[in-house]
């Protein structure tokens, strides 16, 4: 990969391009309150926002901030080469979306696309941006990708994704690392599956699982031999009888009470009605004048035919309620007496407590039931736990001596990366070169550690040194990944002149590869120290700093805005 252009769609935006091997981006020295915050002239934002554009997202704070400050300056484009074709990236960061070579990506699948320009595969592991992350250290006040050699990612140096990554750029066999992974995640939560279950039959009771069934035999023995009451059965069947006759009689005093009420209305309407004794003689008269001869009856003959049957009919009306109040002054003393008969029943049968104590008692069969249940399953279930530890114990003890085998195979090839890292090594610390192993972490999931040590270790100075080391390491193991490499210029923080100077010797021995590219922010003070003619230390020729001048694509200086990165400031 090779960096042509970083610019902005903003016309403040001081546009950085680069060409092929060294490419330096410089600042003058920053206030102490810029210092302090992401928000400088936009020496370390450089590098910071190519990593933006390749997807990387804003976590902290400051870069939340700076996110917000994004979306309103424009669009952003980063073009480079890769494998002879040339491409191009534009974001503007107030949408979510991408865009590579005009073709519109989405956020989530932005990872992908990279993966598969880059890498040749989708969903291949590592990722791209974790390998970027290696090669292109980027600087952050409030994470650290500076602390150790293996935190490109700025995770703690126990991550496993970070640590593989690593081990994938040192050549290692993956599938030992995968396999350790997997295993050790299973006894993992087998552990913690187990501490669970332990916790929980502990909670349901203390009882043995024997002493629980001997319990639920001897209740189920009382329980097939209760006797409630000697005669239990038959007052509650008679008790049952006496319910649905006191039911049948309850229906029969409604059936007759609602007759009762209907002849007594009848029998009120017949009292009020009379016989008009004019229309029955018109009648008459009109039927004797038409069939005089068919007429035998009398006006007054007919008269007495409708007031007997007017008559008749009070009376049988009034036999027929008297009757239904009889018939209802029996049902309802009927029913006092069966309900007062079922009511002493019931009485006695509560009074008893026969039914409560037999309902107890299975209730408490019941729970037993279940208690033995869960105890019986989660026996088995730890059982099986120990069984499945046991099996993957057997495989992580297998997979230890085969670490060990494959360290012993593959020596050669580690003594090289050693010998590499060495020889760079020996360039800052008179050729003590210190030491580079990778060795078993029995204990660790990435199954490997990667130890190194060089001259003088234990001070900033030393370490970023270290860094520096490690990843031009990386390179020369991965050249044909990426052929390219970037540095923050905190990496010069608390380096002596000599190693500063070092570093620049080392780079331009590199870029002697014309496919390989190294870019760099740096401070003006740190750079005029490396480039200061007075300097007696003699390790860069007239030629190599007339290079390194030449190398400049960008000065950003803090007297001015219009000369910071974007042009402008922004809180």
């Amino acid at each position: 990969m090779q960096l042509l252009k970083l610019t902005s769609s903003n016309p403040k935006f001081n546009t950085i391009n680069f060409k092929k091997g060294l490419n330096i981006v410089v600042g003058t020295q920053l206030t102490k309150e810029q210092k302090k915050s992401i928000n400088g002239i936009g020496k370390s934002m450089s590098l910071s926002l190519i990593h933006y554009l390749f997807g990387s997202s804003f976590k902290s704070k400051s870069e939340i901030k700076l996110k917000e400050y994004l979306s309103k300056y424009g669009e952003f484009e980063l073009s480079f080469i890769h494998k002879d074709k040339e491409h191009i990236i534009k974001k503007n960061f107030s949408q979510k979306e991408y865009y590579l070579d005009g073709k519109k990506i989405t956020q989530t699948n932005y990872p992908k696309e990279l993966n598969q320009l880059f890498l040749g595969n989708p969903e291949t592991k590592p990722s791209f941006k974790q390998i970027f992350n290696c090669f292109a250290r980027k600087h952050s006040s409030e994470t650290s990708y500076y602390s150790n050699i293996l935190t490109q990612q700025a995770r703690p140096i126990e991550d496993y994704h970070q640590r593989y990554t690593n081990l994938f750029l040192l050549k290692i066999d993956l599938i030992l690392v995968e396999e350790s992974y997997t295993l050790k995640n299973k006894l993992e939560k087998l552990e913690k599956a187990k501490t669970t279950i332990q916790e929980y039959k502990k909670a349901l009771d203390s009882s043995n699982i024997n002493d629980l069934k001997d319990e639920i035999i001897k209740l189920e023995a009382q329980l097939k031999n209760f006797i409630i009451a000697e005669n239990f059965d038959l007052l509650k069947q008679k008790a049952d009888d006496l319910t649905a006759q006191l039911n049948e009689i309850r229906n029969k005093i409604f059936f007759n009470d609602k007759t009762l009420k209907r002849k007594e209305f009848s029998l009120e309407d017949s009292k009020n009605t009379t016989i008009d004794n004019s229309k029955i003689e018109n009648i008459f008269n009109e039927a004797n004048f038409f069939f005089k001869e068919m007429v035998t009856k009398r006006l007054e003959e007919a008269q007495e035919f409708h007031t007997n049957l007017i008559s008749n009919r009070k009376k049988r009306l009034t036999i027929e309620i008297n009757e239904l109040k009889l018939l209802l002054i029996k049902l309802q003393a009927d029913k006092e007496i069966i309900s007062t008969e079922r009511d002493s029943i019931l009485k006695d049968l509560n009074n008893s407590g026969a039914l409560e104590e037999r309902d107890s008692i299975k209730d408490r069969i019941k729970t037993l039931e279940n208690q033995k249940n869960d105890l019986e399953k989660y026996e088995n279930i730890l059982n099986d736990f120990k069984k499945d530890k046991s099996n993957l114990d057997v495989r992580n003890a297998v997979l230890k001596q085969e670490s060990i085998v494959y360290l012993d195979k593959n020596q050669k090839e580690h003594n090289e990366i050693e010998k590499k890292f060495r020889d760079l090594v020996k360039q800052f610390y008179d050729n003590q070169g210190g030491s580079f192993k990778i060795e078993e972490a029995p204990s660790a999931k990435y199954l490997f550690n990667i130890n190194s040590h060089i001259p003088k270790e234990g001070s900033q100075g030393v370490g970023e040194v270290k860094i520096f080391c490690y990843d031009v390491l990386l390179y020369l193991l991965n050249k044909n990944l990426l052929n390219f490499l970037a540095h923050d210029g905190c990496i010069f923080s608390e380096m002596d002149p000599r190693q500063k100077t070092t570093i620049f010797k080392v780079i331009l021995e590199l870029v002697k590869d014309d496919n390989f590219q190294y870019f760099l922010n740096i401070g003006e003070n740190t750079l005029n120290e490396i480039l200061n003619d007075n300097n007696q230390i003699n390790i860069l020729t007239e030629v190599e700093k007339e290079t390194i001048r030449k190398s400049i694509r960008l000065t950003l200086s803090d007297k001015e805005e219009k000369n910071w990165l974007f042009g402008e400031s922004f809180d």
